[in-house]
């Protein structure tokens, strides 16, 4: 007889996929509105940043770290204390989202309404101040967006990982491969995947246009939308799926 764990080893990594990282199970189909309109947000909001600052970011955390660990490296205190600082803000944002939205998976509240409106007001600030105190305008950002990536990944079960891409393209990358040998593929996590890179990178090249005419003041359209997310999102469950 095999162990547990000789039993596992004998398993191919294939044999996971996708039973064991799970098929999304049919969703609302509000979250497609919520795959379009937070990730373009989220890219909107990125390169508005990364103009204003000329580097960082504050959506991509993997980046990030790697501009503190340079920072530590070569004694660049400015570097290591920006990476710090954002690192420290969207986790923080993350928490609050955490302790504040409750409830069953896919399932719209007040609470998730009320952390996308604070990361509008969040945003409006930061589009005020950032062309003049661009580290404090970026800080903002970091936890406003902190607040939206944790709300979304709560609310769908971290189905949408609205603030970078990384996920999405691995998932994305994984389900190609699949789908090139003749596996069974998750199409509706393919179609989600594509959909959230997508709203990223346009919001991304959006952002980036409409910096060249009004700056830092560019937040301020993505402030809105997160305001009418927040409005939008309802306090009871959609019982159509998609």
């Amino acid at each position: 007889m095999l162990s547990g764990w000789a039993r596992h080893a004998t398993l191919s990594c294939h044999d996971y996929l996708p039973h064991r990282i799970g098929m999304i199970p049919a969703f609302p189909r509000w979250v497609w509105a919520w795959a379009i309109a937070l990730p373009w947000m989220a890219g909107w909001v990125n390169t508005v940043a990364l103009l204003a600052l000329h580097h960082g970011g504050v959506t991509h955390l993997t980046g990030i770290s790697t501009e503190g660990a340079i920072g530590l490296a070569t004694g660049d205190l400015h570097l290591l204390g920006h990476a710090a600082a954002i690192l420290g803000l969207f986790t923080i944002g993350c928490a609050i989202s955490a302790w504040i939205v409750r409830g069953e998976r896919w399932t719209r509240t007040r609470a998730a309404g009320g952390m996308l409106l604070g990361e509008g007001v969040l945003l409006s600030v930061a589009a005020t101040i950032v062309d003049t105190r661009p580290v404090l305008g970026t800080c903002l950002c970091a936890l406003a967006i902190g607040f939206q990536n944790g709300t979304s990944s709560l609310v769908t079960g971290a189905v949408l990982r609205t603030s970078h891409l990384t996920g999405m393209f691995t998932d994305l990358g994984i389900a190609i491969g699949q789908a090139l040998r003749g596996a069974r593929f998750d199409p509706r996590r393919a179609r989600i995947c594509l959909v959230v890179i997508a709203s990223f990178i346009s919001g991304g090249i959006a952002g980036a246009l409409v910096f060249q005419t009004w700056s830092g003041h560019a937040l301020w359209l993505a402030a809105m939308l997160a305001i009418v997310a927040g409005v939008a999102t309802p306090s009871r469950e959609s019982l159509a799926t998609s």
